[in-house]
């Protein structure tokens, strides 16, 4: 028991020095010799060490299913970011028969359903306190213009508090999108790097193994 916790102990040693998974001491004593002598490159052993055993070449099967899972993690991030970019930072989005409209506290911007404010005109209060008389009272415009005009404390409280919990349901979705994209990228990079440093050791191994033959 001594003898195999001495061996588990270097083993998790040379794992923890090196970054590189093996299961198999003499095995790593084999890497350590490549590295030592410059015929293994210690940077084609980075982020490889959870993708397991590095003298095991990874399955064909085991390649599309973890190029596939980072291909989903990717599509996730790029979903998130494009469910930010529908949310409109400082705004409170308001829906009303055919039209949107968006209100912060000194601004107003109105839009036909669902559509981008993307070169929408941004009316301030000094422009809805001089509507004309010639529009109508229930008009799209009149309407939001009423509620950017009202000072009432308990409006401007709920107003100050729904626009709060817009931006910070814009930057989560930010983050979340941050996250998956980077961590796509990283899986993508990992699993790559595996692959060709697993390839790399099985022919050293190989090498060493007729040399010795």
């Amino acid at each position: 028991m001594k003898e195999l916790d001495d061996k588990w102990f270097d083993i998790q040693l040379f794992k923890i020095t090196n970054g590189i998974n093996t299961t198999n001491l003499n095995d790593a004593r084999l890497i350590q010799r490549g590295l030592n002598e410059g015929v293994l490159k210690p940077s084609w052993f980075l982020f490889t060490s959870s993708w397991g055993d590095i003298t095991i070449k990874m399955s064909k099967k085991k390649l599309i299913l973890s190029s596939l899972m980072g291909l989903v993690i990717f599509c996730m991030g790029n979903y998130a970011w494009i469910e930010q970019t529908k949310i409109v930072g400082g705004f409170v989005k308001v829906d009303h028969k055919e039209f949107s409209y968006y209100l912060s506290k000194e601004k107003l911007i109105i839009t036909s359903l669902n559509r981008s404010i993307d070169n929408a005109t941004v009316h301030s209060k000094e422009d809805c306190k001089s509507i004309p008389n010639s529009i109508a009272k229930d008009s799209m415009f009149s309407i939001a213009c009423m509620k950017l005009l009202d000072d009432r404390l308990s409006y401007i409280w709920w107003l100050e508090k729904e626009i709060q919990s817009v931006n910070n349901r814009k930057n989560t979705l930010k983050l979340i999108s941050y996250i998956y994209c980077i961590t796509s990228v990283l899986w993508g990079f990992s699993l790559y790097q595996f692959n060709r440093a697993s390839t790399h050791v099985v022919n050293y191994k190989l090498s060493m193994q007729n040399q010795t033959s």
